[in-house]
């Protein structure tokens, strides 16, 4: 009997060693999953918004010109004209407000449709989100883009609703986040957004409000 029970209490033991040592394993391997998402989605958004998918109106009067009245404009200045700056995405991601008229395409540029996101600079209107630029610019935007832009939106909501993006993860993405959560960018980008990355960017203006870091 004492043999017996020997038996027993050993394969007990071996098997509550194996939960034990497959628990830890699970733990060390969620915990690697869920820190590699939060480097992946940062380093993503890092080079998205450094494509050159952007266009800024420069020259004299283009803080009153709407770009909806303005339609073919060059990329290369030429005198006092208006002209269109090719830039990166982060550059009309600025805190002035997006305010698309009603008919957004504003053509083709390189070979690609563009959209109006911002059709005017309007005197005091209040700014989309708290930043640091302190002149804005109407701007353009490629499909190409906006693509990019809601595509990764839906990375991030797909891994937090997932449980693979942590709080502190998603902390970490928060100046990225601000900026896109607004309420004039998701009209804009909308069309492109599936029902649940609409939600998580209501939820992240919720939480955050119009805030790119915490006080």
């Amino acid at each position: 009997m004492t043999v017996r029970w020997a038996i027993v209490g050993a394969i007990i033991g071996a098997i509550l060693g194996s939960v034990i040592t497959a628990g830890s394993l699970l733990y060390i391997s969620t915990k690697a999953r869920q820190e590699n998402t939060a480097r992946e989605l940062l380093s993503e958004v890092m080079a998205l918004e450094s494509l050159k998918e952007g266009w800024l109106l420069q020259g004299e009067g283009s803080q009153s010109a709407k770009l909806s009245d303005n339609p073919g404009l060059p990329e290369t200045e030429s005198g006092s004209r208006l002209w269109l700056l090719p830039v990166e995405i982060r550059a009309i991601l600025d805190e002035a407000e997006w305010n698309s008229p009603p008919d957004q395409n504003y053509g083709f540029m390189q070979g690609r449709r563009v959209w109006i996101v911002r059709n005017e600079i309007v005197p005091g209107a209040p700014l989309s989100y708290s930043g640091l630029t302190q002149r804005h610019y109407p701007a353009l935007i490629s499909i190409a883009g906006m693509q990019e832009l809601c595509a990764w939106i839906e990375r991030v909501q797909i891994a937090r609703n997932g449980g693979t993006l942590t709080d502190r993860g998603l902390a970490a993405l928060r100046p990225y986040l601000v900026p896109l959560a607004q309420e004039d960018r998701v009209r804009a980008l909308r069309v492109l957004l599936s029902p649940d990355a609409r939600k998580f960017l209501d939820d992240v203006r919720s939480q955050w409000g119009k805030k790119l870091v915490a006080d």
